[in-house]
């Protein structure tokens, strides 16, 4: 193993920040002198400020930047052969493309599990639904959120970390059963803080996250695990994207004769917003 590959390999293993990650790629074609360089040397090549580099070291795992620098330098000094590792660029791409392989097939024991089940029966039941997405997760809400409004009466997104807790309790007080939330990292303290609060007002959320340890699991109904792509320097939410189409599917043939009348009449409107190209 090269000492690239070396860096490389515990950066993956570790939950960086795009920023963090941004460093590592930079460092990746700094070797060997990399090993040789101050926090201070690192932060004005890769463009960050001391403190951030200094961080880094501590989210590989190491006491402190010390620690870090020794382990580099013994891995470069050693010299071990080896193949180079993925330099930034669409090397990178490849390699996150067979992570993503990896999540993918992860979901064929999400989507034949009880959870599953769990989560399209509160889906499906006939009450309004709140779908809730903060930060990163806003996207996947607003993804699931439009197509839910083709299947189901009563659907509200919120996307507004501002809004949040008064949206959940607007919704109970409509008479919601279930909240469907996404909980990407890095985890919102607003989204940690809205689910404590529909646990509390007794709604059941259907929670879609990266992680079966993530902190708020005690207060899903129903926790779906999609893992997140971090071979690159932005999450990839390939997974739960994905995982958000199959519990669409699952609910609408929960009720064939309610869905098949609801995308009807969306295909009746279709024309007023169509392109016609």
């Amino acid at each position: 193993m090269a000492p690239e590959d070396w860096l490389s390999n515990l950066a993956q293993r570790h939950r960086l920040s795009p920023t963090q990650r941004h460093i590592v790629q930079r460092m990746l074609g700094m070797f060997p002198g990399v090993a040789f360089l101050s926090t201070v040397e690192i932060a004005e090549r890769t463009g960050v400020s001391q403190p951030t580099v200094t961080r880094l070291a501590t989210a590989l795992g190491f006491a402190g930047f010390a620690e870090f620098r020794a382990a580099l330098r013994e891995v470069v000094l050693a010299g071990i052969p080896g193949q180079r590792a993925p330099q930034p660029g669409p090397h990178n791409g490849l390699a996150a493309i067979d992570q993503e392989r990896a999540n993918l097939n992860s979901l064929r024991r999400v989507v034949t599990g009880d959870a599953m089940a769990e989560a399209v029966r509160l889906l499906a039941a006939p009450a309004p639904l709140g779908v809730i997405g903060l930060r990163a997760s806003a996207a996947l809400a607003g993804y699931f959120g439009y197509f839910a409004k083709r299947l189901l009466p009563s659907v509200t997104v919120c996307t507004d970390a501002g809004t949040a807790a008064d949206t959940v309790l607007q919704l109970h007080q409509q008479g919601a059963v279930t909240l469907m939330v996404f909980a990407m990292p890095r985890y919102p303290a607003a989204t940690v803080t809205t689910l404590r609060l529909a646990h509390r007002l007794g709604l059941r959320p259907v929670v879609v996250t990266d992680s079966a340890l993530a902190p708020f699991a005690a207060q899903a109904a129903a926790l779906l695990v999609a893992p997140a792509g971090t071979g690159l320097l932005f999450d990839s939410h390939a997974s739960a994207v994905l995982l958000s189409t199959t519990l669409l599917d699952a609910v609408a043939a929960t009720d064939p004769e309610r869905t098949q009348l609801r995308l009807e009449a969306h295909e009746a409107l279709i024309d007023t917003w169509v392109h016609p190209g």
